[in-house]
Protein backbone atom coordinates (compact mmCIF):
# COMPACT_ATOMS: atom_id res chain seq x y z
CA UNK A 1 0.00 0.00 0.00
CA UNK A 2 1.19 3.11 -1.29
CA UNK A 3 2.22 6.07 1.76
CA UNK A 4 -0.01 8.93 1.31
CA UNK A 5 1.09 12.82 2.00
CA UNK A 6 -0.03 15.90 1.26
CA UNK A 7 -0.53 19.79 1.96
CA UNK A 8 -3.72 21.29 3.27
CA UNK A 9 -5.13 24.69 4.30
CA UNK A 10 -7.57 27.33 2.27
CA UNK A 11 -6.85 28.69 -0.75
CA UNK A 12 -4.68 25.95 -1.63
CA UNK A 13 -4.05 26.02 -5.34
CA UNK A 14 -0.80 28.39 -5.82
CA UNK A 15 0.93 25.79 -3.52
CA UNK A 16 4.36 24.58 -4.87
CA UNK A 17 4.02 21.89 -2.29
CA UNK A 18 3.08 19.16 -4.27
CA UNK A 19 5.86 20.07 -6.93
CA UNK A 20 8.61 19.66 -4.09
CA UNK A 21 7.60 16.77 -2.61
CA UNK A 22 7.08 14.67 -5.80
CA UNK A 23 10.36 15.53 -6.79
CA UNK A 24 11.56 14.50 -3.55
CA UNK A 25 9.62 11.28 -3.34
CA UNK A 26 10.65 10.21 -6.97
CA UNK A 27 14.57 11.00 -5.78
CA UNK A 28 14.64 8.64 -3.12
CA UNK A 29 12.44 5.86 -4.72
CA UNK A 30 9.88 5.45 -2.16
CA UNK A 31 6.35 4.32 -2.70
CA UNK A 32 4.89 7.17 -1.54
CA UNK A 33 1.73 9.81 -2.78
CA UNK A 34 1.72 13.69 -2.00
CA UNK A 35 -1.71 15.68 -2.70
CA UNK A 36 -3.06 18.53 -2.65
CA UNK A 37 -6.38 19.32 -0.67
CA UNK A 38 -8.52 21.92 0.03
CA UNK A 39 -9.43 22.83 4.16
CA UNK A 40 -10.61 25.17 5.55
CA UNK A 41 -9.76 25.99 9.68
CA UNK A 42 -13.73 24.98 10.37
CA UNK A 43 -13.33 21.36 8.16
CA UNK A 44 -9.92 20.38 9.67
CA UNK A 45 -10.55 18.37 12.62
CA UNK A 46 -13.20 16.35 10.54
CA UNK A 47 -10.98 16.30 7.93
CA UNK A 48 -7.61 14.94 10.07
CA UNK A 49 -9.96 12.50 11.64
CA UNK A 50 -11.46 10.96 9.07
CA UNK A 51 -7.85 9.60 7.33
CA UNK A 52 -7.07 6.28 7.14
CA UNK A 53 -4.01 4.43 8.18
CA UNK A 54 -2.25 5.00 4.91
CA UNK A 55 -2.15 8.87 5.33
CA UNK A 56 1.30 9.60 7.69
CA UNK A 57 2.13 13.24 7.55
CA UNK A 58 0.67 16.86 5.99
CA UNK A 59 1.86 19.76 5.68
CA UNK A 60 -0.10 22.95 6.71
CA UNK A 61 -0.17 26.29 5.02
CA UNK A 62 -2.78 29.26 6.34
CA UNK A 63 -4.48 28.97 8.15
CA UNK A 64 -4.11 25.58 10.03
CA UNK A 65 -0.65 26.69 11.42
CA UNK A 66 -1.97 27.49 14.84
CA UNK A 67 -5.80 25.92 15.04
CA UNK A 68 -4.32 22.48 14.67
CA UNK A 69 -1.69 22.38 17.52
CA UNK A 70 -5.49 21.51 19.93
CA UNK A 71 -5.12 17.42 17.34
CA UNK A 72 -1.34 17.25 18.14
CA UNK A 73 -1.00 14.72 21.28
CA UNK A 74 2.87 15.72 20.71
CA UNK A 75 4.50 19.26 19.39
CA UNK A 76 8.30 19.97 18.93
CA UNK A 77 10.18 23.29 20.88
CA UNK A 78 9.57 25.25 17.95
CA UNK A 79 6.02 24.93 17.38
CA UNK A 80 5.56 25.58 21.46
CA UNK A 81 7.75 28.40 21.20
CA UNK A 82 6.36 29.89 17.63
CA UNK A 83 2.42 28.65 18.46
CA UNK A 84 2.48 27.07 15.38
CA UNK A 85 2.64 24.06 12.83
CA UNK A 86 3.33 23.79 10.06
CA UNK A 87 3.83 19.74 9.84
CA UNK A 88 2.24 17.05 11.14
CA UNK A 89 3.15 13.18 11.29
CA UNK A 90 1.11 10.53 12.30
CA UNK A 91 2.73 8.01 15.09
CA UNK A 92 0.82 5.02 15.93
CA UNK A 93 -2.88 6.35 16.48
CA UNK A 94 -1.80 9.79 17.19
CA UNK A 95 -0.63 13.28 15.69
CA UNK A 96 2.73 14.84 16.40
CA UNK A 97 3.41 18.40 15.12
CA UNK A 98 6.81 20.44 14.19
CA UNK A 99 7.82 23.98 13.06
CA UNK A 100 10.58 23.64 9.93
CA UNK A 101 9.72 27.15 8.98
CA UNK A 102 12.26 28.27 11.25
CA UNK A 103 14.96 26.31 10.03
CA UNK A 104 13.71 27.24 6.80
CA UNK A 105 13.97 30.29 6.30
CA UNK A 106 17.35 30.48 8.48
CA UNK A 107 19.11 28.30 5.96
CA UNK A 108 17.67 30.51 3.27
CA UNK A 109 18.42 33.63 4.03
CA UNK A 110 21.84 32.17 5.62
CA UNK A 111 22.46 30.42 2.21
CA UNK A 112 21.83 34.05 -0.02
CA UNK A 113 22.56 37.04 2.82
CA UNK A 114 25.03 36.01 4.96
CA UNK A 115 24.89 34.52 8.66
CA UNK A 116 24.92 37.48 10.86
CA UNK A 117 22.58 40.47 11.27
CA UNK A 118 22.16 42.96 14.41
CA UNK A 119 19.17 45.01 13.70
CA UNK A 120 16.10 44.02 11.41
CA UNK A 121 12.53 45.37 10.22
CA UNK A 122 9.61 42.66 10.88
CA UNK A 123 6.58 43.24 8.32
CA UNK A 124 3.36 41.89 9.99
CA UNK A 125 2.70 39.75 13.31
CA UNK A 126 0.81 36.90 12.62
CA UNK A 127 2.17 32.51 12.40
CA UNK A 128 4.25 33.11 9.94
CA UNK A 129 6.15 36.18 11.06
CA UNK A 130 6.54 34.56 14.87
CA UNK A 131 8.53 31.51 13.42
CA UNK A 132 10.84 34.57 11.47
CA UNK A 133 11.52 36.54 14.85
CA UNK A 134 12.97 32.97 16.05
CA UNK A 135 14.50 32.44 12.33
CA UNK A 136 15.91 36.56 13.04
CA UNK A 137 17.51 35.49 16.42
CA UNK A 138 19.24 32.37 15.01
CA UNK A 139 20.54 34.79 12.60
CA UNK A 140 21.87 37.28 15.35
CA UNK A 141 19.65 40.21 15.52
CA UNK A 142 19.44 42.00 18.64
CA UNK A 143 17.11 45.33 17.75
CA UNK A 144 13.55 44.30 15.78
CA UNK A 145 11.53 46.95 14.49
CA UNK A 146 8.19 45.39 14.19
CA UNK A 147 5.95 47.16 11.44
CA UNK A 148 2.15 46.28 11.43
CA UNK A 149 -1.35 48.15 10.20
CA UNK A 150 -2.48 47.24 13.75
CA UNK A 151 -0.03 48.03 16.66
CA UNK A 152 -2.65 46.54 19.22
CA UNK A 153 -1.86 43.06 17.59
CA UNK A 154 1.58 42.55 18.24
CA UNK A 155 1.18 41.22 22.08
CA UNK A 156 2.32 38.14 21.12
CA UNK A 157 5.35 38.83 18.87
CA UNK A 158 6.64 41.28 21.36
CA UNK A 159 6.87 38.73 23.76
CA UNK A 160 8.17 36.43 21.75
CA UNK A 161 11.18 38.82 21.14
CA UNK A 162 11.48 39.74 24.57
CA UNK A 163 11.64 35.72 25.47
CA UNK A 164 14.75 35.77 23.04
CA UNK A 165 16.65 38.17 24.26
CA UNK A 166 15.14 40.51 21.32
CA UNK A 167 14.89 44.04 21.92
CA UNK A 168 12.07 45.35 19.65
CA UNK A 169 9.81 48.40 19.00
CA UNK A 170 6.60 48.41 17.50
CA UNK A 171 5.62 51.50 14.21
CA UNK A 172 2.38 51.85 12.07
CA UNK A 173 3.08 51.12 8.09
CA UNK A 174 4.65 54.88 6.87
CA UNK A 175 6.30 55.63 10.26
CA UNK A 176 9.78 57.04 10.34
CA UNK A 177 12.34 53.79 11.21
CA UNK A 178 15.77 53.34 11.29
CA UNK A 179 17.98 51.50 8.83
CA UNK A 180 18.71 47.89 9.11
CA UNK A 181 20.49 45.38 8.03
CA UNK A 182 17.76 42.72 6.79
CA UNK A 183 14.02 43.86 6.10
CA UNK A 184 12.11 40.77 6.32
CA UNK A 185 8.15 40.62 4.99
CA UNK A 186 5.61 38.18 6.38
CA UNK A 187 2.71 39.59 4.87
CA UNK A 188 0.74 37.67 2.60
CA UNK A 189 0.59 38.15 -1.98
CA UNK A 190 -2.82 40.25 -1.23
CA UNK A 191 -1.22 42.65 1.30
CA UNK A 192 -1.09 46.13 -0.68
CA UNK A 193 1.78 48.78 0.66
CA UNK A 194 1.27 52.45 0.11
CA UNK A 195 4.14 53.89 -1.84
CA UNK A 196 4.74 56.10 1.23
CA UNK A 197 4.77 52.99 3.38
CA UNK A 198 7.85 51.23 1.31
CA UNK A 199 9.95 54.21 0.82
CA UNK A 200 9.91 54.75 4.88
CA UNK A 201 11.55 51.05 4.61
CA UNK A 202 14.92 50.63 4.61
CA UNK A 203 17.85 48.09 4.79
CA UNK A 204 20.44 46.67 2.70
CA UNK A 205 18.74 42.96 2.03
CA UNK A 206 15.11 42.25 1.51
CA UNK A 207 13.41 38.91 2.21
CA UNK A 208 10.05 38.61 1.04
CA UNK A 209 8.21 35.32 2.40
CA UNK A 210 5.87 35.92 -0.76
CA UNK A 211 7.18 33.90 -3.98
CA UNK A 212 4.31 34.48 -6.68
CA UNK A 213 3.48 36.62 -8.22
CA UNK A 214 7.24 37.57 -8.09
CA UNK A 215 8.95 39.94 -8.15
CA UNK A 216 6.63 41.76 -5.32
CA UNK A 217 6.05 45.39 -4.71
CA UNK A 218 8.79 45.27 -2.18
CA UNK A 219 11.02 43.00 -4.43
CA UNK A 220 11.33 45.89 -7.30
CA UNK A 221 11.57 48.87 -5.09
CA UNK A 222 14.82 46.85 -3.85
CA UNK A 223 16.32 46.36 -7.64
CA UNK A 224 15.24 50.11 -7.99
CA UNK A 225 17.41 51.04 -4.86
CA UNK A 226 20.57 48.31 -6.13
CA UNK A 227 20.02 46.53 -3.42
CA UNK A 228 19.19 42.37 -3.02
CA UNK A 229 16.40 40.65 -2.57
CA UNK A 230 15.09 37.25 -2.17
CA UNK A 231 11.54 35.68 -2.50
CA UNK A 232 9.80 32.78 -0.33
CA UNK A 233 10.63 29.89 -2.89
CA UNK A 234 13.81 28.99 -0.82
CA UNK A 235 12.38 29.50 2.33
CA UNK A 236 9.59 26.85 1.07
CA UNK A 237 12.44 24.81 -0.26
CA UNK A 238 14.26 24.24 2.70
CA UNK A 239 11.53 23.78 5.03
CA UNK A 240 10.00 21.05 2.48
CA UNK A 241 13.58 19.34 3.12
CA UNK A 242 13.32 19.30 6.30
CA UNK A 243 9.55 17.64 6.62
CA UNK A 244 10.69 15.32 3.80
CA UNK A 245 13.08 14.16 6.73
CA UNK A 246 10.36 13.62 9.03
CA UNK A 247 7.90 12.71 6.37
CA UNK A 248 9.98 10.11 4.49
CA UNK A 249 13.54 9.10 6.34
CA UNK A 250 14.08 9.08 10.48
CA UNK A 251 13.96 12.77 11.89
CA UNK A 252 14.00 16.00 10.96
CA UNK A 253 17.66 16.64 11.78
CA UNK A 254 18.65 13.34 10.61
CA UNK A 255 19.40 13.88 6.58
CA UNK A 256 18.22 11.93 4.10
CA UNK A 257 20.25 8.82 1.53
CA UNK A 258 21.36 10.74 -1.07
CA UNK A 259 20.12 14.20 0.42
CA UNK A 260 22.15 16.30 -1.98
CA UNK A 261 20.45 14.31 -4.99
CA UNK A 262 17.05 15.38 -3.06
CA UNK A 263 17.68 19.14 -2.51
CA UNK A 264 18.73 19.11 -6.39
CA UNK A 265 15.81 17.73 -7.38
CA UNK A 266 13.58 19.86 -5.43
CA UNK A 267 15.58 23.10 -6.48
CA UNK A 268 15.01 21.85 -10.02
CA UNK A 269 10.90 21.06 -9.62
CA UNK A 270 10.89 24.72 -8.66
CA UNK A 271 13.01 26.45 -10.91
CA UNK A 272 15.46 27.33 -8.05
Amino acid sequence: MARNFGVIGSPIGHSKSPALHRAAISALGIDATYALTDVTARELEAYVKGLDASWEGLSLTMPLKQVARPLLSRQCHLSILTGSVNTIVRRANDWHGFNTDVWGATTAIRERFGSEFERAILLGAGATAASLVVSLHDLGVEWLDIVVRDPAKTTEIEELARRLGIRSRVSSFGDSIESAHILVSSLPASAELSEDAIESLDAEFLFDVVYDPWPSALATEWTNRGLDSMGGLSMLMWQALRQARVFYGESVDDPLPGEERVVAAMRAAVGL
